[in-house]
């Protein structure tokens, strides 16, 4: 899979998100209700036909379900996990109005910018109370120590500040996250299955995969169904655990609680 990013300019590794199913495009009941405020956002931005669009709704989805969407004027923004860079350069863009944004990941690439910054999810290179807002797509699940990681995302938000987190989970291990967050100090302010739409969005990603797929080299294609198994692709195991929802993906934001509502909550 590796390969493709490398030859191919691939920036997102997201599975993807779409309120409509491939092929429809206008409202019906196999749609769900858009969020005006994203529809805007991705129409004045992105065509529909561009092979980024459900990567960047998935982006999309996850800031929504925060309660200051979609302004976050000042906001000084951390994705953790950002991968090849997507996403740190997708947020800007969609919202102009933050203050500064970096993106953190074990393979990055450091730049003179400071945009890109090599670490740890489990050991975060911030300053304490230094984040308006931590941004986590489809990363975790990786997490050697998931409690380290929402323990470390406590530690660099400011008070109040937000924790807007996308991912997939068996069903059962969803609960266990949720608790590890509420342990950690975190308010869960909105949580929503979104597993219907991300198999709407791998129908545009793994399209736009299998095409470069076939532009790659013998070498690459002949693990083809192995790579098409990385990315999910419908007719492969891994999507068919979604679509029988062995597997589950999930959208959620907390907030950090402040010291005297962690105070008040014990007394």
């Amino acid at each position: 899979m590796q390969y493709l990013p490398t030859h191919f300019n691939v920036k997102f590794l997201n599975l993807g998100y779409s309120p409509r199913p491939f092929g429809i495009q206008s409202t019906s009941e196999e749609c769900i209700q858009e969020n005006e405020d994203i529809r805007k956002i991705m129409d004045e931005l992105i065509e529909p036909s561009d092979a980024t669009r459900s990567h960047c709704y998935l982006y999309e989805k996850t800031l929504s379900i925060c309660p200051r969407y979609p302004h976050f004027d000042k906001f000084r923004v951390c994705e953790v996990g950002c991968g090849l860079g997507g996403g740190i350069e997708w947020i800007p863009r969609a919202h102009p109005e933050i203050y500064r944004i970096i993106g953190i990941d074990r393979i990055a690439i450091e730049t003179s910018s400071g945009l890109l910054m090599k670490g740890d999810a489990e050991d975060l290179p911030l300053e304490d109370e230094s984040q308006d807002m931590v941004v986590n797509v489809e990363s975790s699940h990786l997490y050697k120590n998931e409690k380290a990681f929402f323990m470390e995302v406590h530690r660099v938000l400011k008070d109040g500040g937000y924790l807007c987190w996308a991912d997939l989970r068996f069903p059962n291990d969803m609960s266990t996250t949720l608790t590890i967050a509420h342990e950690a100090g975190f308010k869960l302010l909105s949580y929503e299955n979104i597993t219907n739409e991300v198999l709407n969005g791998i129908e545009y990603t793994s399209r736009n995969y299998d095409r470069l797929l076939k532009k790659a080299p013998w070498f690459v294609r002949i693990f083809g169904e192995s790579i098409r198994t990385t990315y999910c692709a419908p007719g492969t195991p891994t999507y068919s655990r979604f679509a029988r929802r062995e597997k589950i993906y999930s959208a959620a934001c907390w907030q950090r609680k402040s010291p005297s509502t962690e105070k008040k909550g014990r007394d």
